[in-house]
């Protein structure tokens, strides 16, 4: 059953790495400033290659697991007419909850802690199954 599970939560992995490429191209959500889409590349490229070696029983796949929905986990976004610099990576599935301040919006992916808690587990039960 565990097994089913970890094959499962790859496939997620490997179908959440595919919307980012959606998001990438512009088929999915709105278009990406162009300084953006490096980043949002390299997120979908490093969550394809993750899925797809942890479908293979990898504990590096869960390792990059860890790195791809950690990246997803906190936006944040400045308000105000000092504006300032914000960050998110907006790849793949998300459900946030969203914290607003007097000066900025910070919004927790849900969706993507999860991912990363089940993906850290994962690599943990990987590292330590082999002792």
């Amino acid at each position: 059953m565990m097994e089913e599970f970890e094959k499962w939560l790859a496939r997620v992995l490997v179908l959440n790495s595919g919307l980012t490429f959606g998001v990438c191209l512009g088929l999915l959500g709105t278009p990406q400033p162009a300084a953006d889409l490096p980043w949002l590349y390299g997120a979908a490229l490093l969550g394809l290659v993750s899925g797809l070696l942890a479908l293979r029983g990898k504990a590096l796949g869960w390792a990059g697991a860890l790195l791809y929905y950690g990246a997803q986990v906190l936006s944040y976004y400045p308000l105000g007419p000092q504006g300032g610099t914000g960050w998110s990576l907006k790849a793949g599935l998300s459900i946030g909850w969203v914290l607003q301040f007097a000066s900025a919006v910070l919004v927790i992916n849900m969706l993507a802690l999860v991912l990363l808690a089940a993906s850290g587990w994962m690599l943990w039960r990987r590292r330590h199954s082999r002792n």
